[in-house]
């Protein structure tokens, strides 16, 4: 009898240090797998996404760009146009963002933004110039899902992100929704571990043209970042998405930017 009852306790231990391990597994998989439906939504294919740029400060004073963003793949070019001004500026992100070049039309100037420079403010608004670089989330950071939380009744998955190398960042946080398995909100912290701002990802109907084809897809086509340092609200709205345009690749040099 002792030795069934000695069997059994230790068949028991295995299936649980079995189990142990296989949620172990699952969870890192888990956190993984919520990481990479983030850069499944942010990606939004080559050819050319058409938008508006817009940025609300506190006062309420705001201003609009038209943004049109050209995309081969590995490189992006944006290009802001304001309304009476014309085109103002060009941010070229290539390599998937590992370099990052920022032209100034109306200063008919070119910086090149080093690993540091990248964290800085991009023409006064909430995002940085890495938040739109297209760098990928998955191989910047490694994620570790945290305990659940409830917004309004609506239960979240907690996604704790922490860089690679670090810069300025030195946490993020993401929240994906249990129910539809979509990113809603990343929280930024800063060196410090001090939470800065706040990027909520709205869903919406986004027209997508392919050729002679014309959809409508739903995708993250508002992206909001709200800067707590500053109570100014960063909006890029996403409008259309044209499959068919294939930028020319000289559009992606370096020295064009100042054509």
């Amino acid at each position: 009898m002792r030795n069934v009852i000695l069997t059994f306790a230790l068949t028991a231990l295995i299936f649980s240090t079995a189990l142990s391990a296989q949620g172990a597994g699952e969870n890192a998989l888990s956190a993984q797998e919520l990481l990479a439906r983030l850069d499944r939504e942010l990606d939004y294919g080559k050819g050319l996404v058409k938008g508006t740029y817009v940025l609300i400060r506190r006062n309420g004073q705001s201003e609009t760009w038209k943004i049109n963003r050209f995309f081969n793949g590995e490189d992006a070019l944006y290009l802001f146009d304001r309304k009476g001004r014309g085109l103002e500026s060009k941010l070229l992100t290539k390599d998937e963002g590992e370099n990052v070049f920022f032209y100034n039309v109306l200063a008919a100037k070119l910086f090149r933004k080093t690993d540091d420079e990248k964290y800085e403010s991009m023409m006064g608004t909430g995002f940085f110039y890495v938040d739109l670089s297209g760098y990928s989330y998955q191989a910047n950071y490694n994620p570790l899902v945290n305990a659940d939380l409830e917004i309004a009744g609506e239960m979240f998955y907690r996604v704790s992100l922490k860089p690679i190398l670090p810069y300025f960042y030195k946490k993020l946080v993401l929240l994906v929704s249990k129910k539809d398995l979509k990113p809603y909100r990343i929280d930024f912290h800063d060196r410090d571990g001090i939470l800065f701002k706040t990027l909520n990802l709205k869903y919406g109907s986004v027209k997508v043209k392919d050729g002679n084809k014309v959809d409508d897809l739903t995708k993250a086509s508002r992206w909001e970042m709200l800067d707590l340092n500053t109570g100014s609200i960063t909006v890029w709205e996403i409008q259309e998405i044209d499959k068919s345009v294939v930028p020319d690749p000289s559009l992606f040099a370096v020295d064009n930017l100042s054509r």
